[in-house]
């Protein structure tokens, strides 16, 4: 199983990514505020996925995006808007199935910067854009009647730090499709080995560039760098762990194509967004439970697809 850090395992998880953990004067933390009505949500920041929204409701609390944010400039997000299906009926009891997006669909999104992350204060936000769902002449949603609507907008973002990320990725869409499939299922099917054979050393390896990313893009601190390596401690402990087949799912490619993610088909939640891993265990209540590990790989430059994919940094 490929991996860029053979020299991570269990003992050292913790420190190694608090040696990459950098803190500044100033530590911008970029957030979104979104309001949609009548619509299910999918959020992506420079086609990284940030957020997904399959409910009626919608959240309050701000949602933090600096970890698809790599370095400072130029950034897009792109949001994805399906109909709401059964849910009105599901909530009430009564209503139709709705199957398009309607006149009175809308989504608005609002770029906001705090600054000091773990000491910010409501009014201490800064706008930094806001953005609305188009409609026509008449005021109705742009897209009524589809069963899809998809927009893209920039924005600029200033950080302190840089990221590789899946920057230094080939392009996907290069490739050999099939071999490129065969090499991502592969993977999946190793990584759920991982939480089968309670592989902490080979997780450990595995999650390293991306909560890499992740902590410095963030400023975290020791205390939060802990409560992480629980939270992986605790997953990969869990009992009767029993990695599910990989099935049903579509490839989706992100990240400017140098991303490749299979993405379970289901609408049903909670498996709706979810990636074609689905493992099941027995939770601390001793009901049965499932997750499924956001797995997203590229293959670095100077790397062959023959020799399989990696988890991206």
């Amino acid at each position: 199983m490929n991996t860029q850090y053979s020299e991570i395992n269990a003992n050292n998880f913790e420190q190694r990514l608090l040696n990459a953990a950098k803190h500044y004067e100033k530590e911008p933390i970029y957030y979104l505020r979104i309001n949609k009505i009548n619509c299910l949500i999918e959020i992506l920041v420079n086609g990284y996925y940030v957020h997904n929204d399959y409910e009626l409701s919608n959240y309050a609390t701000p949602l933090s995006i600096n970890r698809a944010i790599l370095k400072s400039g130029e950034q897009k997000l792109t949001y994805r808007l399906y109909p709401i299906g059964d849910l009105i009926k599901e909530e009430y009891g009564e209503g139709d199935t709705v199957t398009t997006l309607t006149e009175n669909t809308a989504i608005s999104v609002s770029i906001i910067k705090m600054d000091n992350n773990g000491q910010k204060r409501l009014e201490d936000e800064e706008v930094v854009m806001k953005h609305i769902s188009l409609t026509d002449a008449k005021g109705n949603f742009i897209a009524a009647g589809k069963p899809y609507y998809e927009f893209t907008f920039s924005f600029n973002a200033q950080v302190p730090y840089v990221n590789e990320g899946w920057n230094n990725g080939q392009d996907l869409t290069k490739l050999d499709e099939k071999l490129l499939e065969q090499k991502a299922i592969e993977f999946y099917k190793m990584y759920g080995e991982i939480y089968k054979t309670k592989n902490i050393d080979l997780l450990a390896k595995q999650k390293f560039g991306t909560e890499k990313r992740n902590t410095v893009a963030s400023y975290k601190s020791s205390s939060q760098i802990n409560t992480l390596w629980k939270e992986y401690l605790s997953d990969i402990n869990e009992k009767n762990i029993n990695p599910q087949p990989i099935e049903n799912y579509k490839i989706e490619y992100l990240g400017n194509n140098r991303i490749i993610f299979l993405k379970y088909k289901s609408l049903e939640y909670p498996y709706r967004g979810g990636g074609a891993l689905r493992v099941d265990y027995t939770d601390k209540d001793g009901d049965e439970a499932v997750f499924m590990p956001n797995i997203c790989l590229y293959l670095p430059e100077g790397k062959k697809l023959e020799d399989g994919l990696y988890m991206i940094d």
